[in-house]
Formats: C-alpha cells, sequence, structure tokens
C-alpha cells in the first residue's frame, strides 16, 4: 500500500512516496488535454458548418436572384405582348365603330330607295348594343365554361 498526503508545496496536488501520485497528475493532465483538443475540434466543425450554411444561403441568393430575373423578364413580356394586344383591340374597336357608321349610311340610303322604289329591301341590322366583341373587359360566356386552371396554363405557354 502507499501512502499519500498532501505536499506543501505542491499547490495542492497529491504526493505520494511510490510515485502514483505522478501518474495522477499525468492523467489529470492527458484528460484536460483531451478535453482541449475536443473543444478545438467541436469549435472547428461547428466554423465548418456555419460556414457551410453560409455558402449554401449566397447559393440560395444567387439563385432566387436569377429566378427573379427570369420572372422579370417573363412579366415585360407579356406585359409588351398586352400593349400590344391591346393597341390592337384599340384600332379593332375603332374600325367596328367605323363599319357601324358604314352600315347606318347605306341602311338610310336602302330605307329610302325601298320608301321610294316599294320594293323591300334586305336591310341588314345594326350591331346589337350587347355585342361581347365591344365589351373588352366582360367575358362573353360564362365563367363556368372554362376552368380557370385551364386558362391560366394557356395564357402562361405565350
Amino acid at each position: 500500500m502507499s501512502s499519500s498526503s498532501l505536499s506543501p508545496g505542491g499547490g495542492g496536488r497529491l504526493s505520494g512516496s511510490d510515485g502514483d501520485s505522478g501518474a495522477t497528475f499525468a492523467a489529470g493532465d492527458n484528460r484536460r488535454e483531451k478535453r482541449r483538443l475536443s473543444n478545438r475540434e467541436s469549435a472547428r466543425r461547428s466554423r465548418l458548418r456555419k460556414q457551410q450554411h453560409l455558402d449554401e444561403l449566397v447559393q440560395e441568393v444567387a439563385r432566387l436572384k436569377a429566378e427573379n430575373a427570369r420572372v422579370l423578364a417573363r412579366a415585360n413580356d407579356i406585359t409588351g405582348q398586352f400593349v400590344r394586344v391591346d393597341q390592337e383591340n384599340t384600332v379593332l374597336r375603332a374600325r367596328a365603330a367605323e363599319l357601324g357608321d358604314r352600315l347606318r349610311s347605306v341602311n338610310q340610303v336602302l330605307r329610302v330607295v325601298e320608301e321610294f322604289s316599294g320594293v323591300a329591301m334586305d336591310i341588314q341590322e345594326e350591331c346589337p348594343p350587347d355585342d361581347p366583341l365591344l365589351r373588352p373587359w366582360q367575358i362573353p360566356y360564362p365563367a363556368t365554361a372554362m376552368p380557370i386552371a385551364a386558362t391560366a396554363t394557356h395564357m402562361l405557354q405565350y
């Protein structure tokens, strides 16, 4: 059996006559060193995980910016198409109004000829006021006639 006692100048360390206190001290130092290395390794892994997460976020930002640019380009393209179609509709409405005026003039002439000749004329009636082509923002058929998903899919193909 070995006896151990506190040594007066040992700073609170155990000292023994047969040297096992040195082994105890070395084992404690060894454990502290292992713990220190383990903590350093854990901190290194934590920094690597943070860096990897940051890299993923940077990639996500780049991907979202590219997607936003594509969506913006698509929106601009659709806006351009809308402007062209709206201009074409304006021209067509003006043309329809012009043709309606011509039809009214021809109908007046035919009525005069019919009145003086006594021969019945086939007079074309004017466009009905509820013509859906003359109401650009109203759907000419019930909304249930065409599923919204099919309409949206068709519109997004262009």
